[in-house]
């Protein structure tokens, strides 16, 4: 499989990517508001709503590792072009594999785990969950092999029809009866709504679709062991990610994990384009490694780096300013005991653009073990200032804790990156700088348009 070439490419990718990721975070948001306003009475049901999400999420995310990365690698080299049934084939079975993994502990894991976090009320929904697991399988095999092909916008209307499909089943039932807005049949609504998104990513990935299925135990080994450490990245970084909301829940309530939780939201609007350029820029890097080297890389992480900051640091300093705003938006007055949480956290946001490209350029220039490894001290760190943070100044510890693993795990990940590929964060500010001073002259020159 070729991959594709010129300035079209990147911008149709990202473009697809980007709006998807970005309909992704107003469809969670919209459906957020309606839940947190005009459907749960405490703040406790929303808690117990945001751990579900996390846990499922965290499930899809750290599955993708296993899935997304080799599969695109493996049908990319030319080694391979002759068998790309077999490739499929080994990553359709790892998929089945792992679900049923997870299913198994899910049933009989799920009670204790739940009562771990002071949430019982979580089990009935693990239960439940488990068909979210099953129509998974379908849904992030056709999206990964789309991926693979270069089908963003494909992946695009997917996403559209199995977030759509979720908000707007929220609203009618708010309309109509907001009775029926359970937990329970919360999670039916997803099984639902995944289903359907399936359905679509199978129209428009059945000219890909492997015609037989081969088992070829080399292939599935060479990807399982390439595989092994991105999915160990994946699983390590979501659930340093996470931390926050599985330690507070642990050590003090749900009621807790309600407010960090809307932390964490404002913190995915601002990653959107970090996701989108990441999701975009893996596939690119792979082919620069190969025909250019490490420069290359170099200069693609630099730049987007640079870039991206310097749209989140603006808009940082402004949800600092004012969080009543923004917390009032999503969630209203019963949540503005989130507000020092987000101050606490929001200004660092500005380093989180670093630590997603640094997996994908790591994965892209074949050192996963690194990144995994990484991101393994980079969770332990995470976890243990939370834990002391939470242990020593209450319950806004976990955000001080997260300030300061933020701190340490960009100097870590930088250090990796200049011995790796030779990374200067000199130059990243140099894009920041570029990327002010382009905007100032694209209004410059339209209040000189319009002057004249």
């Amino acid at each position: 499989m070729k991959l594709k070439q010129g300035s079209s490419f990147w911008i149709q990718s990202v473009f697809f990517t980007l709006l998807n990721r970005s309909f992704l975070i107003a469809f969670g948001v919209v459906s957020y508001i309606i839940l947190a306003k005009k459907v749960f009475p405490t703040v406790k049901e929303m808690g117990i709503w945001a751990l579900f999400l996390t846990i499922f999420t965290l499930i899809e995310t750290t599955k993708q590792g296993l899935l997304r990365n080799p599969m695109i690698k493996f049908l990319s080299e030319p080694e391979y072009v002759n068998h790309r049934n077999k490739v499929q084939s080994a990553s359709l079975l790892t998929n089945i594999l792992f679900s049923l993994l997870v299913i198994t502990l899910l049933f009989f894991g799920g009670n204790t785990f739940a009562g771990w976090l002071n949430a019982p009320e979580l089990y009935p929904l693990f239960r439940l969950g488990i068909l979210v697991i099953l129509v998974l399988i379908p849904f992030n095999h056709l999206e990964v092999l789309l991926q693979a092909h270069f089908k963003f916008k494909a992946i695009f209307y997917g996403y559209l029809c199995r977030q759509g499909i979720f908000m707007i089943s929220v609203i009618s039932f708010l309309l109509y009866d907001k009775q029926v807005l359970t937990l329970i049949n919360l999670v039916k609504l997803q099984i639902i709504s995944q289903l359907l998104g399936a359905i679509v990513l199978l129209y428009y990935a059945g000219k890909y679709i492997f015609r037989s299925f081969e088992t070829d135990r080399r292939i599935m080994m060479r990807m399982f062991h390439f595989g092994k450490y991105v999915f160990g990245t994946n699983v390590v970084s979501s659930l340093g990610k996470s931390a926050d909301q599985f330690i507070s829940a642990g050590l003090i309530s749900a009621n807790v994990v309600a407010y960090y939780n809307i932390v964490a939201r404002i913190n995915n609007m601002m990653d959107v384009p970090s996701f989108a350029i990441a999701d975009v820029l893996f596939p690119k890097n792979v082919e620069a490694m190969v025909t250019s080297g490490p420069d290359k890389v170099r200069y693609y992480f630099e730049r987007m780096v640079g870039t991206i900051v310097s749209i989140l640091a603006p808009l940082s300093i402004l949800i600092f300013l004012i969080p009543h705003f923004f917390i009032a938006i999503l969630a209203g007055s019963k949540y503005y005991a989130a507000i020092p949480i987000l101050q606490i956290v929001i200004l660092f946001s500005i380093l989180r653009p670093f630590s997603y490209q640094f997996g994908t350029t790591m994965d892209a220039i074949g050192k996963p073990a690194i990144n995994f490894w990484v991101n393994l001290l980079i969770m332990i760190i995470n976890y243990g200032f939370m834990y002391i943070g939470l242990r020593c100044t209450g319950w806004l510890g976990a955000a001080y804790g997260a300030d300061v693993s933020a701190i340490l795990s960009f100097l870590i990940m930088y250090f990796v990156l200049k011995k790796s590929v030779g990374i200067q964060i000199g130059e990243t500010v140099k894009w920041i700088w570029k990327s002010y001073l382009e905007i100032f002259g694209y209004f410059k020159k339209k209040g000189n348009a319009i002057s004249n």
